[in-house]
């Protein structure tokens, strides 16, 4: 089948640049000596989780337990849950998730920690915890400050093996001078207080897409998680972390009317891209057969192309392209990731873990 055939919108993925995406991040950890540990949010299909295991991950990262499973069913066998899982019915899915991979989980309070422990019983000794600690991005994790080390104590004698420390530089998207340097600090100061605490941190994981580059420089870092990585998308070019040849994966919309003098619908909306505004130049998208058109408007089912100044000028019918703002919760509206090498559809995944956020 050619990609012209797809019916649209359809989510497709230029096979050389995902495997060339996926190359370079392999060789750069190999090179470093850092664990690769890819976050499967971005993309959200086992067969890809495996094809990053086969190049060299170590295991993958998960959000929520229910996609986990899909993946620990699917044959992924180390897994890390980098969330703080809380419900008795999540609770009992980790039951079964323990059994079927080597499995981690993010934790920032003892509360948690007991909680989680209390639920699994004799199986709690299945589980490894990394400890969640704020490293400026002010989400989740402990601060790193003079109670650190008292409520690391706390934690480790809930009954559960701690094995490190997690943290998420989500703040960090360009990386400014002295940056890197407060993170090495804050980082330093927290595996002393870990230490202090009377657990080694063997494990520091972080990391993301738009600082993966820079993950060596991170002195006390042993694993990252990117995940955009594997597709990247507009806001990952906005940060410097790739250019647009690296955007792997494209919506392919049809044309449906010109009716409205220098406007263009296709037939993408909210509900094929989510609503994912551009962090840096506006618009919904970057549109590949002609740039400087802007995306300037999604309804659930049409997309706004804006055509005034663009000698770009689509006919009812047309196919177009258009990158993503943001391609993980764009993956996420669709059922099924169309793989194309040369115009033509050599594979197609079913988005297994779409739509579990549980």
């Amino acid at each position: 089948m050619h990609l012209n055939d797809l019916d649209t919108p359809a989510a497709w993925i230029d096979l050389e640049v995902m495997e060339r995406n996926l190359a370079r991040l392999a060789g750069y950890t190999r090179a470093h000596g850092l664990v690769l540990r890819p976050h499967i949010k971005t993309h959200k299909v086992p067969a890809l989780a495996r094809r990053q295991v086969e190049l060299g991950a170590a295991g993958i990262t998960s959000a929520k337990v229910s996609e986990a499973l899909v993946m620990a069913r699917a044959g992924l066998s180390d897994i890390l849950l980098a969330y703080p899982v809380w419900g008795a019915l999540k609770w009992e899915r980790l039951r079964e998730l323990s059994l079927l991979s080597s499995l981690s989980l993010a934790t920032d309070s003892a509360a948690h920690a007991a909680a989680v422990a209390d639920a699994l019983g004799a199986d709690r000794s299945r589980v490894k915890l990394l400890v969640e600690v704020d490293a400026g991005f002010g989400r989740c994790g402990l601060s790193v400050d003079d109670s650190l080390t008292e409520q690391v104590a706390r934690i480790a004698g809930c009954g559960m093996e701690v094995s490190g420390i997690m943290f998420y530089p989500g703040h960090l998207k360009h990386l400014e001078s002295g940056s890197l340097d407060h993170l090495n600090r804050i980082l330093g100061r927290a595996v002393e207080a870990f230490r202090r605490a009377g657990v080694e941190p063997r494990v520091v994981s972080g990391g993301s897409t738009p600082t993966w580059a820079h993950s060596h420089l991170v002195e006390a870092q042993t694993e990252i998680r990117p995940g955009t990585y594997i597709f990247n998308d507009c806001n990952t070019v906005d940060t410097g972390a790739c250019g647009w040849e690296d955007c792997a994966l494209r919506v392919r919309c049809r044309v449906v009317s010109t009716a409205v003098p220098g406007r263009a619908i296709v037939d993408g909306g909210s509900k094929t891209f989510s609503d994912a505004a551009r962090r840096e130049g506006g618009g919904f998208g970057r549109l590949v057969q002609a740039p400087e058109v802007l995306c300037e408007k999604m309804n659930e089912e049409h997309g706004y192309l804006n055509l005034d100044g663009s000698d770009f000028h689509p006919r009812p019918g047309d196919m177009v392209d258009v990158i993503p703002n943001h391609v993980c919760t764009t993956v996420n509206m669709h059922h099924t990731l169309y793989g194309v090498r040369g115009g033509e559809v050599v594979d197609s995944w079913e988005v297994a873990a779409r739509g579990l956020i549980q």
